[in-house]
């Protein structure tokens, strides 16, 4: 076997970035070269430029020190056999040997000698419980006479060790030499030096100790590691260095451009005009805020807090887009900027916005915008090289880039930003070096799972310290979930700052129209949409009052009755069972027509394919509104004109739809687009929901009933209620009830919870809070006049005291805070944002063309076909999470992949008839006959 060594064998692609002297006479990567590339990019990815930056070089250089090995050439050659156990072939846990070695003679401080260690030692692999593996896997390895390491090391010193130190050398150490390392690491000397950080010694001999660690270990650990990953492995998929860095961005002008164009539009009513211009001035205000943020405060975290209504996606933008220009600077030039929302459910409507023609027109395909969620094609394609005879970006790579948020602009959930910083797979990780000195808004973080709250808080505090990211948090109630720590106002600082003596001021935009900035308690008072009822079954939890529950036929006649002066009316569930049967007793009704089968018909009669790329909604609810109101609708998509005589337009009739998380996600856009045409037209219009329509989507109803819920969710869902003044100043009005559970006999004395209690109390989401009820309705109680509540009392006042109230029940819980504490990553990794009970996600055909692809699918992940998988993403707006406890109770249900449900595979399910599962539109999706409560989910 002879040198040079090497990283990876020849590929049989032609090479497209490996330079002709990083490639061996036959082709295969140079093991120098390959660590020289990756020690590049880490530093580059890593962004500092100090003493911390030759810690991560050095572990860079060294990852792939274990390749060195005769074991491994032989094992990675395709001419060679490797004759070795499989344990002297592995190399990560040597290359750390050496990275622990080299950073002690660089006298590297503890924390990033170890951190940079970790990340070696598991650059392929999940990060683990730092102490434990530290003082037991780690220096159990390389204790004196440890096998494999010391056959490693002396096949080394036999065979090469020339080559070895020269890899040594590309570390920052002076005048390396393999002789003083390699008797140290035959030694043993390591495995104390090593627990000496990770454990307490014993009269036994040990105990593994976190308190031993070097603080702050996680943050370190992530930094180094997400780095190490992202370099190691784009250089290995040869990947251009351009993709990497050069991200493209979108920018702040097309707002303004987009704005000042509708600004010059005349308005409706002087209503409409004044609501504008509060817009307008919230947003001003708010970019003014941005520069006195950066310009003057030591925090990282900035707060914008404004009433549904008034703009909060464009101003939110509006400061991210300044905060990321300003901040640009040579070393800097492009900020990412993430836009991260609660649920997959609204992702779209804010999607829409970044593809508006009129906006940015982004395509999330290509480069500038990345949408990444569960159930997203994320992927960035890149044009072809400058050489003409070069490939543009494969499948592989666009995934892996879409992975990695190798994007100017990111739309994402909590899940994909949060489970990446707590515990992330090797996977998760190589988004983690985007965050760099990025922008990140979030909005509406008081969605995060309660018991997240301090993990979260100690998460905040890794993005801005360790990565320094700038955080903006939007709200429409007070930024509860940051109360504790050091933030600032945006609008505050906007009202404040001196915009003459502002050099960011005097560059930015000039506006022909004065808005002078307002204090923020001004915008809630003249932004009030909406008057509150707090029925008294919602206070019936307090002590001292006797409890009452609202039942489903008087629930119906108060929501018709909402609806009888051709109004429309949200109503919000708790639960899918709650709201299938408020649907039925709705549907029950004289002069009321559900919708759902007039959308079933439209898709049977086009036979929709609702996987296709292609396919947009806009034709098929045009044809949809036809059948409802042909007077007022636009054309179906065809020459063929419906029938008249199933035209649904009658002076009496009212409408009726159902939106669950039980929909699909292509079901769900045209429920949701519907619903926007009917709710603020003249036709009686009802949407019974769950709570997935409460943050973020942009619908406005005249009236709301609101199954009684945490504060914030109450005013969230006021957020759907007279959004844009349709109905006029505090035009709109929320009742909030607290719904019967729909198998209770006597409503009037109930022998039942309520679902609210499944939601809030008992835990089926995030942990249970004992006693959540009695504390909601207290709260409620104390509000002035019940009967009538102004919106800022409820959406300020009642808020505020809501989470002060919760604050004294403890309900923190501190057990994330202390794995990061502990750098315990491996129990962080089994954490999840997403509580309750398991689920399984099912692909489900409405239409023939939905189960042709449904059987594509399954023909190919049956046959091990690998497309599958690729068919198996694209074909995302099928897919429906249901209870792991309903599919178990489904025998007939198939796996996708044809195989038994106990055995390996996609754990993926199929309905396309005959399972023992219903989906339609009417009952909210797809369901048991008789689902017991014990089954039915938050959304």
């Amino acid at each position: 076997m002879q040198l040079p060594l090497i990283s990876h064998p020849t590929r049989n692609e032609t090479p497209e970035t490996y330079t002709e002297a990083q490639l061996t006479p036959r082709g295969d990567l140079r093991l120098a070269s390959h660590n020289r590339v990756v020690a590049d990019r880490a530093v580059r990815l890593f962004g500092n430029n100090d003493a911390t930056t030759d810690v991560l070089r050095a572990a860079a250089a060294l990852h792939d020190f274990g390749k060195a090995t005769p074991q491994f050439q032989a094992y990675v050659r395709p001419e060679e056999t490797a004759t070795c156990p499989d344990e002297e072939t592995t190399h990560a846990r040597l290359g750390a040997l050496a990275t622990w070695y080299v950073l002690g003679e660089l006298n590297a401080p503890d924390r990033d000698r170890l951190a940079a260690t970790l990340a070696v030692a598991r650059h392929h692999q999940a990060l683990p419980n730092a102490a434990q593996y530290t003082a037991e896997t780690l220096a159990r390895a390389f204790e004196e006479h440890a096998e494999p390491t010391q056959a490693q090391l002396t096949a080394i010193d036999e065979v090469w060790p020339e080559a070895a130190e020269a890899l040594l050398a590309q570390t920052p150490v002076s005048d390396p030499d393999w002789e003083p390392f390699y008797s140290w690491a035959l030694s043993g000397d390591i495995a104390s030096e090593l627990r000496d950080v990770s454990a307490r010694e014993t009269l036994g001999g040990y105990t593994v100790e976190t308190e031993a660690l070097p603080k702050r270990l996680y943050d370190r650990t992530l930094r180094f590691w997400s780095a190490l990953t992202l370099a190691d492995k784009s250089h290995a998929m040869d990947i251009p260095e351009g993709w990497i860095f050069d991200l493209q961005t979108l920018g702040r002008g097309a707002i303004e451009d987009y704005i000042g164009e509708l600004r010059r539009e005349a308005s409706e009513n002087s209503l409409e005009a004044r609501l504008n211009d509060e817009r307008e001035r919230a947003r001003r205000q708010t970019v003014r805020g941005v520069h006195e943020w950066l310009a003057a405060s030591s925090s990282q975290i900035a707060t914008l807090t404004l009433p549904t209504g008034l703009g909060k996606t464009f101003t939110g933008l509006s400061a991210a887009f300044e905060a990321r220009d300003i901040l640009a600077d040579d070393t800097q030039p492009t900020s990412l900027i993430v836009y991260a929302l609660p649920y997959t459910s609204i992702i779209e409507q804010t999607r829409e916005i970044f593809e508006n023609p009129e906006l940015w027109g982004a395509d999330p395909q290509q480069s500038a915008l990345t949408v990444h969620h569960y159930l997203s094609e994320t992927v960035v394609h890149h044009d072809e090289y400058a050489d003409a005879d070069t490939a543009a970006t494969d499948d592989e790579t666009a995934a892996f880039l879409g992975e990695a948020w190798r994007d100017g602009t990111i739309l994402t959930t909590f899940v994909q930003l949060f489970e990446s910083l707590a515990g992330p797979t090797n996977r998760q990780g190589v988004k983690l070096p985007a965050l760099e000195s990025s922008i990140i808004i979030l909005d509406e973080p008081q969605a995060l799972p309660k018991d997240w709250w301090d993990g979260i808080v100690r998460l905040l505090d890794i993005l801005t310290d360790e990565y320094d990211a700038h955080v903006i948090a939007m709200t429409a109630t007070q930024p509860s979930l940051v109360r504790n720590l050091q933030t600032e106002s945006l609008l505050a600082n906007g009202l404040q700052h001196d915009v003459a003596e502002c050099e960011d001021c005097q560059q930015g935009p000039t506006y022909e129209t004065d808005l002078p900035p307002d204090p923020k308690a001004t915008y809630f008072e003249d932004a009030e949409r909406v008057r509150y009822t707090i029925d008294d079954t919602a206070l019936s939890r307090a002590p001292g009052v006797e409890e009452t529950h609202v039942a489903y036929d008087s629930a119906a006649d108060r929501v018709l009755a909402s609806v009888d002066d051709e109004g429309s009316t949200l109503a919000i569930c708790n639960t899918i069972g709650s709201s299938r049967e408020l649907t039925n007793v709705l549907n029950a009704r004289p002069d009321v027509t559900h919708l759902g089968e007039a959308i079933q018909d439209v898709l049977n009669e086009h036979d929709v394919d609702a996987a296709d790329p292609a396919r947009t909604t806009g034709a098929l609810v045009d044809e949809v509104m036809q059948r409802v109101s042909p007077a007022s609708a636009v054309q179906p998509p065809n020459d063929d004109q419906p029938d008249p005589s199933r035209d649904l337009d009658s002076s009496s009739e009212t409408y009726l739809l159902t939106l669950t998380s039980r929909c699909r996600p292509f079901d769900r856009q045209l429920l949701i687009e519907i619903a926007d045409r009917l709710s603020t037209r003249d036709e009686r219009f009802v949407l019974v929901s769950t709570q997935a329509i409460e943050a973020g989507v942009d619908l406005s109803f005249e009236t709301v009933f609101r199954d009684i819920a945490p504060l914030d969710s109450i005013v969230q869902a006021a957020g759907r209620c007279n959004r844009s003044y349709e109905w006029g100043r505090n035009g709109g009005r929320v009742i909030v009830w607290m719904l019967a559970d729909p198998d209770e006999a006597t409503p009037a004395t109930p022998s039942t919870d309520p679902p609210a209690y499944y939601v809030y109390e008992k835990g089926a989401t995030d942990a249970g809070v004992p006693g959540h009820l009695e504390l909601i309705s207290e709260i409620l109680a104390s509000v002035p006049d019940t009967s009538d509540v102004a919106d800022a009392t409820l959406s300020r006042d009642a808020v505020a005291a809501y989470f002060d109230a919760l604050e004294t029940k403890s309900l923190w819980s501190g057990d994330l805070r202390a794995a990061i504490d502990d750098a315990n990553a491996r129990w962080l990794g089994s954490q999840s944002l997403i509580g309750g009970r398991p689920t399984c996600d099912v692909m489900v055909a409405q239409t023939a063309a939905d189960e042709g692809e449904i059987t594509a699918i399954s023909d190919c992940l049956a046959g091990d076909d690998p497309t599958g998988f690729d068919k198996l993403q694209n074909a995302a707006s099928l897919r429906v999470s249901l209870p792991k406890s309903i599919v178990e109770d489904t025998p007939r249900l198939p796996r996708l992949d044809r195989r038994e449900r106990d055995a390996d595979g996609v754990q993926v399910f199929e309905h396309t008839g005959g399972t023992g599962l219903k989906y339609d539109l009417v009952s909210g999706g797809l369901h048991l006959a008789d689902e017991p409560i014990s089954n039915q989910s938050q959304f």
